[in-house]
Formats: C-alpha cells, structure tokens, sequence
C-alpha cells in the first residue's frame, strides 16, 4: 500500500499549480518532476517484479 501511496502522492503533486517567474525555475521544477517520476516508476517496477517474479524490466534480475 504504500508504493500506491507514493504514486498518490506523486500525482497530487502535480496537480498543483506553480508559478515560476523565469524559464530556469521552470526547467528546474520540470526536471524535480521528472526526476520523482523515474523514481516512482523504479520502485514500482521492482515492486511488480517481487509480486509476480519475472524481469519486467530486463536487468538480469527480480526485484
């Protein structure tokens, strides 16, 4: 539950709305985006290879 949590969380956190007063700031909070966004979606991937014991992601490895 608290993968899906994270994802929640993540999710919220783009719905809100922030304003930057110059392109470099926006640069900057778009790669923080991303960034969370990679990270949630590794974690999910090992979470998905733990539960259903396959290499989803082509590693090599589970989990």
């Amino acid at each position: 539950m608290g993968l899906l949590w994270e994802i929640v969380q993540t999710g919220l956190m783009y719905g809100q709305k922030r304003k930057a007063d110059t392109i470099e700031d926006r640069i900057l909070i778009l790669e923080d985006r991303l960034t969370a966004t990679q990270n949630t979606l590794r974690s999910l991937v090992k979470k998905l290879e733990e539960m259903q014991g396959i290499d989803i992601d082509g590693d090599g490895k589970i989990g």
